[in-house]
């Protein structure tokens, strides 16, 4: 028992320097980023939308992205079979505002078995900017948000980014479940994917894709990840893959999103975000089986420190793993309040680290049982 608590210890206070280190150099990584001067000129760039069924977000995102003080865009939203009133409002803007245009998906056309991918490859034929935003429907952008973005892009020779938007959610469990994406903050090195071009580890949230057109097609684009359960971390991987210069930003300050609404929705929509990342096999059951187990051990730490303090009496590895944990911690709390999360979702590490674990379990189960993953209503995968 005393080599384990030793070696628990260790490895708990060992994670916790890293992502401590990891998330103060990704921060400074993301000022770095942004520090270049604000771009003149204005190349035009095409702003994507796919909408299914988003009468509720729709006005939003469509008067913010109007509003932009960077104007020359072209807007196309794409309507996804919408039943309600999407497509109404995609008409109202579109007399409204030139630059809008409105389109609606084939139903007989699959260019893609993942409907939002489907979506997108659909719309993005028409596109004629020099640079291509793709965003959802449920996101509200700030009056610079795009002049921000391709000043980040062209300032430091980029390919494709991506960033955190400010995550919206009403329900506290939801906030938890979706606050699950931070942990690419603490344990990814974004600065050291920049430098690499370390693919596996590179990153992406659908709300907010800016790349560059002609890297766009270069790569194949979207029409090159078929299979993919995530067109984010699809679409980036490939353009990584293919030496395109990719870089995850900060971009909480310019957008926000209101993603999920309860806390079902965000457990079944962040599960198919973790299995994008860490695609569920049967191949894959002994790594993904240490890998609960350390999460665990995380999240059970401090429980773990005061049992071992009970048997064992009070030992230095006792407060060794204490402060592994404290320190774990402090980093999860730097990067989600860095990330506009509020002060309860920032300080509930452990309670995030389970239910991970949780979704990562369930996924595994809906992809080996063959229920597959969904989109809006969709079946992704």
């Amino acid at each position: 028992m005393q080599t384990y608590l030793l070696i628990y210890a260790c490895a708990i206070a060992a994670l916790g320097i890293y992502a401590l280190l990891t998330t103060i150099f990704n921060l400074r990584f993301f000022r770095r980023m942004a520090s270049v001067p604000r771009q003149k000129d204005e190349p035009l760039i095409s702003v994507v939308i796919p909408a299914r069924n988003e009468e509720e977000n729709l006005d939003n995102l469509l008067s913010s992205i109007c509003a932009q003080s960077y104007r020359n865009i072209e807007i196309l939203v794409i309507d996804d079979q919408s039943s309600d009133r999407t497509g109404e409002i995609i008409k109202e803007y579109e007399e409204r505002d030139g630059r809008v245009r409105g389109f609606r998906t084939d139903a007989g056309l699959r260019l893609n078995q993942n409907g939002k991918i489907n979506a997108l490859l659909q719309v993005i034929g028409h596109a004629k900017g020099e640079y291509i935003l793709a965003t959802d429907a449920d996101t509200i952008h700030e009056k610079d948000c795009i002049r921000h973005a391709y000043s980040i892009m062209h300032g430091n020779g980029l390919d494709i980014i991506s960033g955190f938007p400010t995550e919206l959610c009403p329900s506290f469990m939801g906030a938890i479940n979706m606050s699950a994406m931070m942990f690419t903050g603490i344990f990814i090195p974004h600065y050291l994917v920049y430098k690499f071009h370390v693919s596996a580890a590179s990153f992406a949230i659908g709300q907010f894709i800016m790349m560059r057109r002609d890297a766009y097609e270069e790569t194949g684009g979207y029409s090159n990840i078929e299979g993919s359960i995530c067109d984010d971390v699809g679409i980036v991987r490939l353009f990584v893959k293919n030496h395109k210069r990719y870089a995850f930003i900060s971009i909480c300050d310019y957008v926000k999103c209101n993603m999920y609404g309860s806390s079902k929705d965000s457990f079944r929509g962040i599960e198919r975000s973790i299995a994008g990342v860490f695609p569920p096999k049967l191949s894959s059951l002994p790594p993904v089986a240490i890998l609960i187990a350390l999460l665990m051990h995380m999240a059970l730490a401090p429980l773990m420190a005061i049992l071992f303090g009970i048997v064992l009496g009070p030992q230095m590895p006792v407060a060794l793993m204490l402060a592994g944990w404290l320190v774990l911690c402090l980093a999860w709390l730097i990067a989600c309040r860095k990330s506009n999360w509020s002060w309860g979702v920032s300080l509930c590490f452990s309670l995030t680290l389970i239910m991970v674990s949780a979704m990562y379990i369930h996924g595994l189960c809906v992809e080996l049982f063959g229920k597959g993953f969904e989109w809006k209503g969709r079946r992704v995968k």
